[in-house]
Order: structure tokens, then sequence, then C-alpha cells
């Protein structure tokens, strides 16, 4: 929360707002879906995750996001679930609104709470329409602890360095 707090200027200066956990090793090709088309409020879901407390889950009905949290309420209505990449595009309005939202947030003695947290209050205000990309498949993993250092480096980068060969070897 504090992170995204000190961030205020950029947010609110105007024009689109991309903000982006800085913990994730991913394909950059996963920022194509963020930034293509025309709607501006985006939100990236993995709907292949493991299941357990520490994925963030996005929960969306009908195409719209319900719920952005790592614990899901009992009996929450969704027809798809997936883990949030931490990866989101806002309008200036509603990157103005989220900044208000984390300002609260420090003003009450909440910073050191996550950002998915004034997200999600955003979310649930319904104050701006968000659309969903979803890019499962996309190699990618949030590093938070030792196992995801392992697994980053057993398995993502090996699978990104694999990408790129097969770039560069189509580019010639």
């Amino acid at each position: 929360m504090l992170s995204v707090h000190t961030a205020r200027d950029a947010m609110t200066r105007g024009g689109n707002v991309l903000l982006m956990d800085a913990d994730v090793l991913y394909d950059e090709r996963i920022v194509e879906p963020l930034v293509a088309g025309g709607s501006v409020n985006r939100l990236l879901i993995d709907r292949d995750f493991e299941a357990g407390d520490e994925p963030v889950k996005l929960c969306v009905e009908n195409g719209v996001p319900v719920e952005l949290r790592k614990q899901v309420a009992a009996g929450l209505k969704y027809d798809t679930i997936g883990e949030s990449v931490g990866f989101f595009r806002f309008d200036h309005a509603t990157a103005t609104r989220l900044a208000d939202i984390c300002a609260d947030y420090v003003a009450t003695g909440r910073a050191k709470m996550p950002h998915e947290e004034a997200v999600r209050d955003l979310l649930l205000e319904k104050s701006a329409v968000f659309d969903i990309a979803d890019v499962t498949g996309a190699p990618w993993i949030e590093i938070d602890f030792q196992n995801d250092v392992k697994r980053a480096a057993d398995e993502v980068l090996p699978s990104l360095n694999a990408l790129s060969q097969f770039a560069g070897a189509s580019q010639q």
C-alpha cells in the first residue's frame, strides 16, 4: 500500500497507468494483452494456478471482476477464478481514485496492507468498468519465498530462454 501511495504523483498526473508488482519474473509478451485495445481498466488472470492461501485470486462473474483477494468468501458467486498476475492498467480517473483509496489506507494506519486491498475496494465500488485479459499458459512467477526462487530458476527462466531463442530463430 505504501509503495503505491508513494507513486501518487505519477498515478495522478494524467494518462493511463500501469501498476505492476516488481517481484514477478515474466515473459514480456504478457504485457501485450494488458495494454492492447480500447478499454483501459484491465486486470490479468491466469486460470492455471496452485490453490492455497498465497495466490491472490481473481474471481469473475459474466466478465466482471467480483473479488480480488487471497481468501475467497464462501458463497461468492463467480464463473471464473484464477490468480491475479499483479499487473493492472488504469485510466486517469480510475488511477486517481486508486491513489485516493491508498491515501486513506495510509492515513488510517493501514499502510502495511497489500495494495490489492485498495484495488479490491476500487473493484467493489463499481465506479469504473474493468475487463479481464486471460494470460493462462504464459510463463510467469511471483517471487516471494525461497522455493519461488528455485522454481523461477528451474522452470520459468528456462521457458523464457527457450521462447527468446525461438523468437530469435524465427526472425532470421
